[in-house]
């Protein structure tokens, strides 16, 4: 045994989820943000030319694959360290954010209430417009020499100016963008034509579609018209290409409602993450936290492989390594024996939804919270050889976890869910179909729902994977990482740690 500061390391590990876990929250230090990031395997298919569509629920990492490729020293490690092949040389490429915030408090692009005011009303060819003088605003203020070229002086002095330093005051730039669509277009495609002529690519990225306007049932029109505008443009143009991050719930056809967006098919991707990778990340930011918690992982050979000039320490991939410092962390069941659960698999079991799709926000918060609680009553005769946690920290965590997910999807995305809180609350589960849809239509909204029929907010909720409808008997089941939070009881359930 290796005598260790334990509260020091406990320190550490609280922080582990900097900002609750959100990548819009994180720091803009770029050494920090690089050393948290974790290059996944399929993120090889997401910078491949055809794929424009990066779909993935909340707390994925979209933000966080978003902020990397607005960082040149990031794109370059994540290329290096993947291996990525069908993505043109860096060296050739132009990377802009179309829409989105690359650093945290950033006010480049118009509020999303100005934009409902301004856009309330408007089709879907004015939306049109407003995205492409987006488009044509980020080139003028990010890449001086691209926007220095012919291509721009097809576009009036004046659209230019006001692009250039009023792109967040859409009143001022619309009407003229309006009057003048024809020659921005011209423009766009004249700028396709330079670049291919001097073998470059022009990559725009798209973030936080979510929060273009603050109404959720109005998201439907810019989106579907940015998605539109896109695949119509793939056509046009050969060097253009777009990068969009999109929360899978905001992409259907039921509520984008534009007739080609069957042919997006082949040119999305999901963002899904592996236990494997889940504990990766985990072990990254650890690694990279301090000295004191990288001396301790050592504890585990072969946890870290190898060390990246931009990156930081990366973890191994044998899964073997992670099963062992669960080991070291907390022990290998969830109490005196297996029937607890075996701890490397506890974890994701409690974490994952009802698609089986767990977030790595909520695995590092799990972590986090559990340290958090750990450290309000740290005596280190309590913890066993190298322990850090208990059993007991985990499950009180998971319990915090899951509060925090339903915070996070009433006061941002889903507001409407807040009214489901009261009526849900005390319902045990498994519960009857009939008796939940009786729920669901009595229930008082205080926020819009997408929909006012029981059957078809109940069909949403599943989308979302907040319940599960079992179909031998149409029950239904609610995942521990959204039940907790709704307050909602299910027969031989974990009980609250004192």
């Amino acid at each position: 045994m290796t005598n260790f500061d334990k509260k020091k390391l406990l320190e550490i590990m609280a922080n582990v989820a900097p900002g609750e876990g959100r990548a819009e929250h994180e720091s803009n230090d770029e050494k920090i943000f690089l050393k948290n990031f974790l290059p996944l395997p399929n993120y090889r298919m997401a910078l491949e030319v055809d794929t424009f569509l990066i779909l993935g629920g909340r707390g994925v990492g979209k933000t966080e694959f978003f902020r990397l490729l607005a960082n040149s020293p990031g794109r370059q490690a994540l290329v290096k360290n993947l291996n990525i092949r069908g993505l043109p040389p860096l060296e050739r490429t132009i990377w802009i954010a179309g829409y989105g915030r690359t650093k945290t408090g950033e006010k480049k692009f118009p509020a999303p209430e100005i934009t409902e005011k301004y856009m309330k009303d408007k089709d879907r060819i004015d939306w049109r417009i407003f995205w492409i003088g987006l488009i044509v605003g980020v080139i003028f203020q990010q890449e001086k020499e691209l926007s220095n070229h012919s291509w721009g002086e097809e576009i009036p002095e004046e659209i230019r100016d006001s692009l250039t330093k009023n792109l967040s005051l859409l009143s001022r730039w619309f009407p003229d963008a309006h009057q003048n669509f024809e020659s921005i277009n011209y423009a766009l495609d004249k700028l396709d034509e330079e670049l291919l002529a001097s073998d470059r690519w022009l990559f725009i990225t798209y973030d936080e579609l979510d929060r273009i306007v603050p109404s959720y049932i109005k998201l439907g029109a810019p989106i579907a018209e940015l998605l539109a505008f896109w695949l119509d443009r793939w056509r046009r143009w050969e060097r253009i290409r777009p990068k969009i991050f999109l929360r899978t719930d905001l992409f259907g056809e039921n509520f984008l409602g534009f007739p080609d967006a069957s042919k997006l098919s082949g040119h999305k991707i999901s963002l899904e993450w592996k236990t494997s990778w889940l504990y990766q990340v985990f072990v990254k930011r650890l690694a990279n936290s301090r000295k004191e918690m990288n001396d301790y992982l050592q504890i585990v050979p072969g946890l870290t492989s190898k060390k990246d000039e931009t990156l930081g320490i990366l973890p191994a991939s044998d899964e073997s390594c992670f099963k062992l410092l669960m080991e070291k962390i907390v022990g290998v069941f969830m109490g005196n024996n297996s029937r607890k659960g075996y701890t490397y698999n506890w974890i994701p079991n409690h974490l994952q939804d009802a698609k089986r799709s767990i977030a790595p926000r909520s695995f590092l918060k799990l972590f986090s919270l559990a340290a958090k609680r750990r450290l309000e009553k740290f005596d280190e005769k309590d913890l066993a050889e190298n322990r850090l946690l208990e059993p007991s920290d985990l499950q009180g965590a998971l319990m915090d976890t899951s509060q925090d997910r339903i915070e996070e999807l009433t006061k941002e995305e889903y507001p409407w869910l807040d009214a489901l809180r009261e009526e849900l609350k005390g319902l045990t589960l498994l519960t009857e179909e009939e008796k939940f849809l009786k729920l669901l239509k009595k229930t008082e909204w205080n926020q819009e729902p997408p929909s006012r029929k029981p059957q078809e907010i109940l069909k949403y909720l599943e989308q979302l994977g907040i319940v599960e409808i079992r179909h031998s008997d149409r029950r239904i089941n609610m995942p521990d990482i959204y039940r907790y939070g709704f307050e909602v009881k299910r027969k031989g359930g974990i009980k609250r740690p004192k």
